[in-house]
């Protein structure tokens, strides 16, 4: 009578119009049918039937079924892991590659205790015909969960950056690679990691709205929504992967969906 039962979409406006182009970006990309027929990957041996010991090793056969359900060819990118940070220095105490080489610790990003999520980094190179690097920190070899969506969110530059789809300077370069990772499959992990979205907060635009880093959980939310609306599913068995809190702002962008139709991407079976 008042509104007050009628569906609302998770995210700001801007948020939410972001999601939208980004999503209709990777589609034009990739092609419509990562989003209605890729896996969306979960934490269970269906898709990680290896044994897990928190081994380098056990990290690089992780490492090759992400690359797979990624699209990434194993053969593009290098993996390479480094000790934990020493807290007081900032910097990398030690480090561990595949090949046995010494890495300079000032490449690699700062560990952040506070956010929770693993430190990861990629970096290619100017020669189009050099592999791309992946650098995980060490000590998240005890969060294999976690570690996954590390994973995937590098591999999502390579897809971007590694094979010049996106410029590095764009200014939602990493909600690009979370939103990719997400695409490809790997939404559940990203939801379900305690990460902080906000890093260093910016404006959206010609708007006075504040933009994350990263995808906050309301747009991740948002685009798994779109997920599971273009493939016409009213409550998918993988939403019951997701933790409390992302399972609720799913569910939220869901029901919008699918009764307002209120988005600029659209279904085939809504378009006239």
């Amino acid at each position: 009578m008042f509104g007050w039962f009628r569906p609302t979409c998770p995210c700001d406006p801007s948020a939410k119009q972001w999601v939208e182009k980004r999503l209709a970006w990777l589609v034009k990309q990739f092609g419509l049918h990562i989003m209605l027929e890729r896996a969306v990957v979960l934490p269970t041996p269906e898709f990680f039937p290896d044994d897990w010991d928190g081994s380098p090793q056990a990290a690089r056969r992780m490492f090759s079924r992400v690359c797979e359900y990624m699209g990434v060819a194993e053969d593009d990118v290098e993996l390479e892991l480094f000790n934990h940070l020493d807290p007081t220095s900032g910097f990398a105490a030690g480090t561990w590659s595949g090949a046995g080489d010494d890495i300079e610790p000032e490449k690699f990003d700062h560990f952040d205790p506070i956010s929770g999520f693993a430190t990861g980094k990629w970096s290619g190179a100017k020669e189009r015909w050099r592999k791309g690097v992946i650098r995980l920190e060490r000590s998240t070899l005890d969060r294999p969960a976690d570690l996954v969506g590390t994973m995937a969110h590098e591999l999502a530059h390579q897809l971007l950056l590694g094979q010049g789809r996106l410029d590095a300077d764009a200014f939602d370069n990493e909600l690009l690679t979370d939103l990719t990772a997400a695409y490809h499959g790997f939404g559940v992990f990203l939801a379900n990691n305690p990460r902080k979205s906000t890093g260093e907060l910016h404006y959206w635009p010609g708007t006075r709205l504040r933009r994350p880093e990263y995808l906050s959980e309301p747009m991740l939310g948002y685009a798994m929504a779109h997920i599971a609306w273009f493939r016409d599913e009213d409550w998918p068995t993988w939403a019951g992967h997701l933790r409390w809190a992302p399972r609720g702002v799913f569910k939220q962008g869901l029901r919008f969906l699918q009764q307002t139709h209120d988005s600029s991407l659209q279904p085939v079976r809504f378009r006239s």
